[in-house]
This record gives C-alpha cells, sequence and structure tokens, in this order.
C-alpha cells in the first residue's frame, strides 16, 4: 500500500511518490523472484510424487488424490500471485512513466493509476495469504505420502532377501514391428513378453535420435527404450492412468503443469480406461478421440492406430474383453 487515506493522496503524489514508486517496484520484484523460486519447489514436489507412486498401494489412492488435487490448487494459487505482481509492475513503470512526461498533464491518470494500485496491492496480499495455506497443506501431504511410499520400499526390499523358486522361462517371439521410414500404427499388448509395444510416428523416433547426443546409436535403441514398456509399469491401473496422462500432457504436449495435472486427476479414477492405451496417445486429440469411443461404447470406431492382444491361450475371452478395456 503506497498511502493510507485519499484525502492525503495529493500530497503523496506532490513530494514522496517517485521514491516511494522505485522503492514499492524493487518489491514487487523481490515477490517475483520469490514466487518463481516457490514454484520451482511446486514442480520439485510433483516429480517427487510421480516418482513415489509406485510405491503406492490401492489403500493409498485416496491421499495419493487429495495430495495432487493440493498440487493443482497450489499451481493455480500460484499462478494468480505471479499474474497479479505482473499487472502490478506494469501499473507502477507506467505512473513514473506519465510523472516524467508531465505531471501536471497527467494529474488525475496518475491519482487513478494509484488508487488502483493501492485495490491491487491489497489483492495480491490476500492471493499470497492463500497460496501460503496450501502451500503448508501440501508439505503436509506430500512428506506423509513420502513415508508411506519410504516404509513400503522398505518392507519390499526385505521380502525380496527372500529366495524365490526358480522359474524356467520360455522363450518367446517378438511381435514383428519392423522399423521403416514409415509410422507404426498398431498397439501391441502381450501377456507372453509382458510387454506393451506401442505406436508412433517415424519423424518423432527419427527427431529424438537426431537430437539424442548419441545417447541412442540407432533409431532401433530409440524404439525400444520409448516405445517398447514392460506392463509391469502399469499394475496399479489408478495411478497408472494419472501418470501417463500426466505425461502426456507435458512430455508430448508441452502442456502446463496445471493442465497435466487436472487430466490426471479427471482419469485416475475411470476404471474402464486401460492406462496402456493413454501411453499408446501420440497425441491429445487421439486421447480425445478413443475416450468419446469409450463413452459410446463404439470402441470399433475408433481408428487412430489399431490395438492388437497376445494372450496366453488359458486366457477366457471375457478375460479378454475386460483388458482390452
Amino acid at each position: 500500500m503506497l498511502f493510507y487515506h485519499f484525502d492525503l493522496l495529493d500530497n503523496f503524489i506532490k513530494n514522496d511518490m517517485i521514491t516511494n514508486l522505485k522503492q514499492e517496484n524493487e518489491n514487487i520484484k523481490q515477490i517475483t523472484n520469490l514466487y518463481h523460486n516457490k514454484k520451482m519447489n511446486l514442480l520439485s514436489i510433483t516429480t517427487n510424487m510421480i516418482s513415489l507412486a509406485d510405491g503406492l498401494n490401492k489403500a493409498n489412492l485416496d491421499s495419493f488424490y487429495e495430495t495432487v488435487s493440493l498440487l493443482k490448487n497450489s499451481f493455480e494459487s500460484l499462478e494468480a500471485v505471479q499474474e497479479l505482481t505482473k499487472k502490478l509492475e506494469e501499473l507502477l513503470i507506467e505512473t513514473i512513466s506519465l510523472h516524467d512526461k508531465s505531471l501536471e498533464n497527467n494529474w488525475n491518470e496518475i491519482k487513478a493509476n494509484l488508487v488502483e494500485y493501492n485495490k491491487q496491492r491489497d489483492e495480491l496480499a490476500n492471493k499470497m495469504l492463500a497460496f501460503e495455506e496450501l502451500n503448508t497443506s501440501i508439505l503436509n501431504s506430500a512428506i506423509s505420502l513420502s513415508l508411506i511410499a519410504s516404509s513400503r520400499k522398505k518392507n519390499k526390499k526385505l521380502s525380496s532377501q527372500v529366495p524365490e523358486p526358480e522359474i524356467v522361462k520360455q522363450e518367446v517371439t517378438k511381435p514383428d514391428i519392423p522399423l521403416g521410414s514409415h509410422d507404426n500404427n498398431t498397439l501391441v499388448i502381450t501377456e507372453k513378453e509382458q510387454k506393451a509395444y506401442l505406436p508412433y510416428y517415424y519423424s518423432h523416433v527419427k527427431e529424438i535420435f537426431e537430437t539424442s547426443n548419441n545417447r541412442y546409436q540407432t533409431m532401433q535403441d530409440v524404439i525400444e527404450d520409448l516405445y517398447v514398456l514392460p506392463l509391469e509399469r502399469f499394475k496399479n491401473s489408478s495411478l497408472s492412468r494419472f501418470k501417463e496422462a500426466f505425461c502426456l500432457v507435458r512430455n508430448k504436449e508441452k502442456g502446463t503443469i496445471t493442465k497435466a495435472l487436472d487430466l490426471g486427476l479427471e482419469l485416475m479414477f475411470k476404471h474402464n480406461l486401460n492406462p496402456i492405451v493413454i501411453s499408446a496417445c501420440r497425441n491429445l486429440d487421439e486421447l480425445d478421440i478413443y475416450l468419446d469411443c469409450l463413452e459410446q461404447d463404439q470402441l470399433q470406431d475408433f481408428s487412430c492406430f489399431t490395438i492388437k492382444f497376445e494372450v496366453m491361450p488359458q486366457v477366457a475371452k471375457d478375460e479378454r474383453n475386460a483388458f482390452l478395456y
């Protein structure tokens, strides 16, 4: 707040305005930097939540959903703070410019700007308070989930030390998906290999290979690394739906963190949606089309890519259909 009563405004403009406005501009820049750092902290927490998902079970789904919902609300609250600080900084710069051009000729406009600034500055204080309350909640929830995941990881490590009976592995034949200068429009889900072979655009594979800084020796290496996934990845369907939807927005669409969290939360408990299909979608348009077909019970109309299943012979037909959805 630059002044405390409208009756004092004229005197403020005549005597103290420029010094105060320049100091206030520095204050706003400090707030901008502070909330940039807070955004980095939220991004770090989000990354941690995504990695924690693999260490949770069905009993933790509600807690995970609540924590991620708080994260989404925190990002929205932080963005509101950032938008307002930007407006305030612009208003300060404009007011200083008006003063420098002609205080007398721009007196009324300067007064109007200062009144608006005071109003927006009070709103900023309220938005900062709202964010800090959310931030405290998200930190508590994230710590709680981290402890749960760490405990389960420790127990899993102990149980893994128990010797397991030796299993004789049977040789399986990989799906025939040759790499040529064309797109692959088939999603292959094979129970024999316990893998999913995702569709891809040849141009995307080529771009990744050419910009990988020698991480990949061949384009086939790109496919093996990014487009051949173990079915174990999708074992927890609800958490997998969240993770795959989040990655689709962030990694494939380069969308905002808020949009990614929003879609992940929306699809997390959509139990008739196979998370492998989300991972297979090359963009949001394909996912939207699939969801429309799924909603209308017309999956035979989905034509963005073919879905092929290779199931073990003893699996019943109704089980195969359940896996499809």
